[in-house]
């Protein structure tokens, strides 16, 4: 299910992120075209990349931000889990590499503009992947997936719990995965942006779409 307003959001989200000098980049014709695609990661579609699998990035932590313009350099973004079969499938990944926690394209809406009532309290109903701008169930939804947050964290509270704003004053507004972090299986977690950790992309359908247009020579496929 798409935001109310995506555009809107959008807009804001690029503004917040312009205030504090650091802003979404653009992806580059030839990371695109030469985007590492592996064969055993391609579904729906999409080609997934893990960067602990990749031998430049294996050893590399980035924060969120980070991240995701790597993801954004090379027509991706970093994965929204919109399925709990897609979700299984990084799930698995993740397993097999032995890997602590990632980062993933979920976003808590907790900028200017983010003050509509549907979106009230952020951090129940503010969620939403920024890779694809699909809005993520209500964390106390009884219907439908609403994902695989943890019942539990560093405060043993069930996730998303907020914890280190009444620590530090720093807003959890982005969501990692963990695996198996305290106890509780390859689950969700609210954590605070600016930590850093390996990451998973996915192919953008808006990314690509924009560099085939401005960048015919690449062929991009």
């Amino acid at each position: 299910m798409k935001l109310m307003s995506a555009v809107a959001l959008l807009v804001v989200a690029f503004a917040a992120l312009a205030t504090a000098q650091r802003q979404l980049i653009r992806p580059e014709a030839e990371a695109c075209a030469n985007r590492l695609k592996h064969a055993s990661t391609f579904r729906n579609g999409h080609y997934y990349f893990f960067s602990w699998t990749h031998g430049p990035t294996r050893d590399h932590e980035r924060d969120w931000l980070d991240a995701r313009n790597i993801c954004r350099k090379h027509c991706q973004d970093l994965v929204s889990l919109e399925t709990q079969d897609e979700a299984n499938f990084v799930y698995e990944q993740i397993r097999l590499g032995n890997v602590k926690y990632i980062w993933t394209s979920g976003r808590k809406c907790n900028f200017d503009g983010c003050d509509r009532p549907d979106l009230q309290p952020p951090i129940v109903n503010g969620w939403f992947w920024s890779g694809s701008s699909a809005r993520i169930p209500a964390t106390n939804s009884t219907f439908g997936w609403r994902g695989d947050w943890s019942h539990s964290g560093g405060g043993g509270a069930p996730q998303p719990d907020n914890r280190e704003f009444s620590e530090t004053r720093t807003d959890e507004a982005c969501i990692a995965i963990l695996n198996n972090f305290y106890n509780d299986g390859i689950k969700w977690h609210d954590v605070a942006c600016h930590h850093v950790k390996p990451w998973v992309c996915e192919d953008s359908e808006e990314l690509l779409t924009f560099a085939r247009f401005n960048f015919p020579q690449a062929n991009i496929q």
